[in-house]
């Protein structure tokens, strides 16, 4: 058996506990790399101290030598915490390298697990890659959205390559991928629903007064101080209180109307601020896209349902100063939105994969797992340079459809890479917890770490 090791990720490291208690059952010694001290005492009885890397602010701020250039700024840059932290920031980044490095070569692990959310997971990802003497890889354990309740093992930071592991294909002769609402919208919706009520906001109000289940020595939590966090609670409030003000209009204002459509990426999100990074301002994605259009085009712009609080008024009417730039309400099903535009844009969303399943045109700005499927095209800042309009991007999007995989190759390559299960935490949907889905999620870990 190998060696492996998870990272910890606020509550889905209660998920992964359930899957490192049946590893280290069928022989595995596990091994946990863990941000705050609240987490680490929770660990420590069933897998020992001498098993756990605690990488807290205390830590992070004992001075060790970096051991190589992992582009810092860029790292602090797209944290959604350390960004806050000035230039201790940067000096936590240098601090855990050496432990980071230390902990996985003296104990001889061969997998670490974690996600690519934070700027201390992509610095782990990027020690391990660079340092080949480790022999270890940095797996991201990830639910592929559709088909629903599948997951597969991401294997770079930017969540475009799969790892090959056909030992636990979910993938039987003749299955096709299909358009379905990922399971992951349908229970964020219901979360934001409940957040809007009385009840949520006096809950979130105590929260942020008590300070309560707020971990100080956790350097992924910002801000610290509580006159930061009174600042970002009521921003929060006061951007969710001024949506409604916000003038969205209905599907009538699209007919007859020749449209492309661009659907606000949450943020801070993973998929937005690390997947695609520098073009990770979503206002400047519009305005490009918009310059292509021909001048009785339109570009519509819709609001993500789970951003709600996320960007202010301000952004929204600067947005709107666009010219025939539609704002259109965020209830409006997105899938008759995709069949009536003429081509949809994305940074790295599921829209696009939808889109493309579709057989509409489905541009993104960054690599990602299922750009490998036919009608999905990747472009720059250099294509809106490049071209002359957005027929000619239709163009040169209708031959690159000669190189990509069909449905039914997509579907083999994706399916035979994935496995039945889900990959989440007890808050956001607590299946994930139940007995069936833990032992679906441990097969193909076994299988995985078991490949040789």
């Amino acid at each position: 058996m190998k060696n492996i090791c998870f990272v910890t990720n606020y509550k889905k490291t209660y998920f992964f506990d359930e899957i490192g208690k049946e590893l280290k059952n069928h022989g595995c010694q596990v091994y946990w790399i863990v941000l705050n001290q609240m987490l680490y005492d929770y660990l420590k009885p069933t897998y020992g101290k001498e098993c756990l890397l605690l990488i807290n602010r205390e830590r992070g701020s004992i001075f060790s030598e970096k051991i190589g250039e992992f582009k810092i700024n860029e790292l602090v840059f797209v944290d959604r915490a350390l960004k806050y932290y000035g230039e201790w920031g940067y000096e936590f980044l240098r601090n855990i390298q050496k432990p980071i490095y230390d902990f996985i070569k003296g104990n001889k692990i061969s997998y670490v697990f974690g996600e690519t959310t934070y700027a201390h997971e992509v610095l782990t990802h990027r020690i391990i890659k660079d340092k080949g003497e480790l022999n270890c890889s940095y797996l991201h354990p990830q639910t592929i959205r559709i088909p629903n309740y599948h997951f597969t093992f991401l294997v770079d930071e930017f969540q475009s390559e799969i790892y090959d592991c056909e030992k636990y294909s979910a993938y039987n002769d003749g299955d096709i991928i299909k358009v379905q609402r990922p399971t992951e919208s349908v229970v964020n919706e219901l979360r934001v629903k409940k957040s809007m009520n009385i009840i949520s906001k006096l809950k979130r109000a105590t929260r942020l007064f008590s300070q309560k289940n707020m971990e100080k020595d956790d350097p992924s939590v910002s801000p610290t101080n509580f006159k930061g966090r009174l600042f970002k609670g009521f921003s929060e409030e006061w951007n969710r209180f001024t949506y409604p003000l916000v003038k969205t209009l209905d599907y009538s204002a699209l007919q007859n109307k020749k449209f492309v459509l661009y659907t606000l990426h949450k943020q801070p999100e993973a998929s937005v601020d690390i997947v695609g990074r520098y073009y990770d301002d979503q206002f400047i994605n519009i305005r490009n896209i918009w310059r292509i259009l021909p001048d009785d085009w339109y570009i519509v712009v819709k609001e993500h349902t789970n951003a709600i609080g996320d960007r202010s008024f301000s952004f929204f009417r600067k947005l709107k100063r666009i010219r025939n730039l539609v704002l259109i309400n965020e209830k409006i099903n997105s899938h008759k939105l995709v069949l009536d535009a003429k081509a949809i844009f994305s940074v790295s969303g599921s829209i696009a994969y939808e889109a493309a399943l579709y057989g509409k045109p489905a541009f993104l700005f960054t690599p990602i797992f299922f750009d490998k499927l036919e009608n999905c095209y990747r472009i720059t800042y250099d294509t809106f340079r490049e071209v002359d309009n957005i027929e000619e991007l239709l163009t040169e999007w209708r031959k690159s459809n000669k190189e990509k995989m069909s449905i039914e190759q997509f579907s083999r390559y994706l399916l035979s890479r994935s496995s039945k299960g889900l990959i989440s935490d007890p808050l956001t949907d607590n299946k994930c917890m139940s007995k069936e889905n833990i032992e679906k999620v441990f097969r193909a870990f076994i299988l995985l770490i078991n490949e040789d």
